[in-house]
């Protein structure tokens, strides 16, 4: 049995029968869309790195090992272009996978790829707007929100992985003051999408992820540093967003039914399981259970009005069972898994 770190799931020894048999169920109709061809799971590049770490958490979280095959045949068929590309947050993406499966394996690839991902991805920090990771390489386009919060957390978490490391940590440093500084954070301790051309707040969309990524960057900047204003932060934008981005208490998009996604845009239907999975690291670190029942509402949706008959999980937790794909089954699988091992 694998024993997952505790900031991200817990006492595995605490899993129930019937919770391990519904996260069982949900992973093996999530490998369905796994294409040995390509080693990916599902057809988009950046959701293919967010489903991999969703295999990672459940086999960390419950020590079943039969998917473990997915970690290296990603590795071995993608690794000649180091995972990188013109989107900075898919770099990262990626980076964070490869460092999860160091944790798993202690294989020294994956730990060197991270390195490799991290570095690539602070060759597009400047001064624009006073510092900051571009979204897009060239032209450089849009400081958004994902595109820092993911290199916070894998900066961070190299660190903490990286014994005698001083450059990760100077860089995760450097990504919080700025963030922290930057606007996205709003009245309502929310993180809107990104900055105007002018440098604001640009006031859009705020997605379930973009509240949900920062709560492990800050997680992993704690366990660096030690400074407990770090976990005051994220839990102040966890509640908000346990607040403001729920209907009874289940979490939804801030968007209205299937205009939610569209015939040429999916990416939506992995945002809330990125938030429960970031939420769980977070909640794991700072060993509080004030987040338990919110844990524990998820799973309980999912299960009662959102999985078919062969336990696919579609985009809406609360119901109907639609919009189901790769992208909204690794994100349910998400919170079936942060609901064991409880903090």
């Amino acid at each position: 049995m694998v024993l997952a770190p505790a900031a991200i799931s817990g006492d595995v020894n605490s899993v129930s029968a019937a919770a391990v048999s519904a996260q069982q169920a949900g992973a093996a109709q999530l490998m369905l869309s796994y294409n040995p061809r390509t080693g990916l799971i599902g057809t988009s590049w950046w959701q293919a790195a967010v489903a991999l770490t969703t295999l990672e958490t459940y086999q960390q979280a419950t020590g079943d090992t039969e998917y473990s095959f997915a970690i290296r045949e990603a590795f071995t068929r993608n690794r000649s272009g180091s995972f990188e590309n013109q989107a900075d947050d898919d770099t990262s993406w990626w980076g964070l996978a490869w460092l999860q499966a160091y944790d798993i394996t202690h294989e020294k690839q994956y730990l060197a790829m991270a390195e490799t991902d991290a570095d690539y991805v602070h060759e597009d920090w400047d001064s624009t707007c006073g510092g900051g990771i571009w979204w897009l390489r060239s032209p450089r386009v849009y400081k958004n929100a994902i595109a820092n919060e993911l290199f916070l957390e894998l900066t961070a978490w190299l660190h903490n992985t990286i014994w005698g490391d001083t450059k990760y940590l100077n860089w995760a440093e450097a990504e919080w003051t700025w963030f922290k500084g930057s606007g996205m954070i709003n009245r309502s301790h929310l993180i809107n999408d990104g900055l105007t051309g002018s440098c604001t707040n640009n006031h859009q969309t705020t997605w379930t992820y973009n509240q949900g990524v920062i709560l492990a960057g800050l997680a992993q900047l704690y366990k660096a540093t030690g400074d407990s204003r770090l976990l005051t932060e994220a839990e102040r934008i966890a509640r908000a967003a346990a607040s403001r981005l729920t209907i009874g208490g289940v979490l939804q998009e801030p968007c209205t039914g299937t205009g939610c996604v569209s015939s040429t845009d999916k990416d939506p239907e992995s945002f809330k399981g990125i938030f429960v999975r970031s939420l769980k690291v977070l909640a794991v670190t700072a060993g509080t259970s004030q987040f338990n029942s919110f844990f524990t509402r998820q799973a309980q949706s999912i299960e009662a009005s959102n999985a078919g008959t062969a336990h696919q999980l579609g985009m809406f937790w609360a119901g109907p069972v639609a919009d189901q794909s790769s992208f909204s089954q690794a994100s349910a699988e998400d919170a079936l898994v942060a609901a064991i091992n409880l903090p």
